[in-house]
């Protein structure tokens, strides 16, 4: 039913959750699996934004791999998460996005659910992991 599933994971305990579950997920479909983490746009300069994410690698690769993710579907981009997941959801042809249901972190918890722009924008199945 789903050939391709992007989980998109936050690095943390409950990225390894929702990852966990997207695996289960693509494995009983037989699908494709990538795993995408988005580390929100800010204001700052753009060298901090890049040691931000420098910083983001190892962390991400760590949580990947020891769930056995090839870097080939791993992906880590800056910008606005909705939009991000939105856009890589589309250019690689992903039949079903898994997510979080909220977090609890950052300015995103103050002004609207990541989670509920996804179900609204994007334009294949989404499944929702509560944590």
């Amino acid at each position: 039913m789903y050939k391709t599933v992007l989980c998109a994971i936050e690095s943390s305990q409950e990225g390894k959750y929702v990852l966990s579950k997207a695996i289960e997920l693509s494995n009983r479909f037989d699908s494709k699996l990538i795993v995408l983490n988005v580390l929100p746009y800010s204001l700052l300069p753009k060298d901090y934004q890049r040691e931000l994410k420098e910083s983001a690698i190892p962390k991400f690769n760590e949580i990947t791999s020891s769930f056995g993710i090839a870097k080939k579907n791993r992906v880590l981009k800056v910008g606005k998460p909705y939009e991000v997941i939105c856009k890589e959801a589309e250019k690689r042809n992903v039949d079903l996005i898994v997510l979080g249901t909220h977090s609890k972190k950052g300015i995103g918890s103050l002004i609207g659910s990541t989670a509920n722009s996804i179900v609204n924008y994007a334009r294949c199945d989404v499944t929702l992991i509560r944590i």
